[in-house]
């Protein structure tokens, strides 16, 4: 592919990527959870790997005027800036760069968040096994004849 098509081809391909970013509702609130950095890969089986788009924060004024900004709760201040990846392997190493520099360790940030979520499926499943030996006795119970001679106190 010529240079000056994969030009064209990544500029579509970061306004597509921004148009949704700028979209979600989570975006005023990224940079301030420590969310500086997003990395995306691109490609498919026409045109083959397209490069990995790099989006980082920048606490700088981004002189954008937006048309709507009292969807947003705050004032968004900075801006997103980007840069491109020719292979795989660039993006892959700047990626561990980022989480290297990182303050926590992500991988056991996400073992807790599994071990959360798994703890939280399990109790869901108690439960609802609860609920429905509740409901099988419940049942039961109503169907079940009771001898008029039988004096309750």
């Amino acid at each position: 592919m010529e240079p000056k098509e994969l030009a064209v081809i990544r500029h579509a391909m970061e306004v597509q990527f921004r148009h949704q970013l700028y979209q979600d509702v989570k975006l005023p609130f990224l940079h301030s959870l420590g969310i500086k950095h997003i990395l995306q890969g691109f490609g498919n089986d026409d045109v083959g790997f397209i490069g990995v788009m790099h989006l980082w924060w920048v606490n700088e004024d981004n002189r954008i005027v937006y048309d709507n900004p009292t969807n947003w709760p705050i004032p968004i201040k900075g801006f997103w800036k980007a840069e491109w990846f020719d292979t795989p392997e660039e993006g892959m190493k700047y990626a561990q760069e980022i989480q290297k520099d990182n303050i926590y360790d992500s991988a056991k940030l996400q073992a807790i968040m599994e071990s959360s979520i798994k703890e939280m499926m399990e109790t869901r499943i108690k439960r609802q096994v609860m609920k429905q030996i509740h409901e099988q006795h419940e049942d039961e119970f109503e169907d079940m004849e009771i001898p008029e001679e039988i004096l309750w106190n």
